[in-house]
């Protein structure tokens, strides 16, 4: 799993080092971030929504899929459940969409949402 759960300190903790108290969390979503541009922009600032893409060409996008949680200082911590680039739909994008949906449960569950 790519992010672990400090409940006694009521902290979460991304792999990578990065973390937030549980009370910092204002928003969580599930997104496809374009893999063009992960690492290089602010993170889930461009998305492909539903595996389309607004750019010409018949080129199938490669996406990273992750959970965006904004938090209350508006600053993003991103939790990526891809460890490398997946396709829309492909047997990798079903199970990384799948472990983003476990995470987020625990998530809203710990957040109480």
């Amino acid at each position: 799993m790519c992010v672990k759960f400090h409940d006694e300190e009521k902290r979460l903790e991304v792999n990578g080092g990065a973390s937030c108290l549980y009370n910092d969390i204002q928003k969580l979503s599930i997104q496809n971030e374009d893999a063009n541009f992960k690492g290089k922009t602010k993170p889930f600032t461009h998305t492909i929504l539903g595996g389309a893409t607004f750019m010409a060409g018949a080129v199938e996008p490669m996406m990273y899929v992750g959970i965006k949680v904004v938090l209350k200082d508006n600053s993003v911590l991103p939790i990526y459940v891809s460890k490398e680039k997946v396709l829309f739909n492909s047997n990798k994008y079903l199970n990384d969409v799948k472990e983003a949906n476990a995470i987020l449960k625990k998530l809203e569950k710990r957040l109480h949402v």
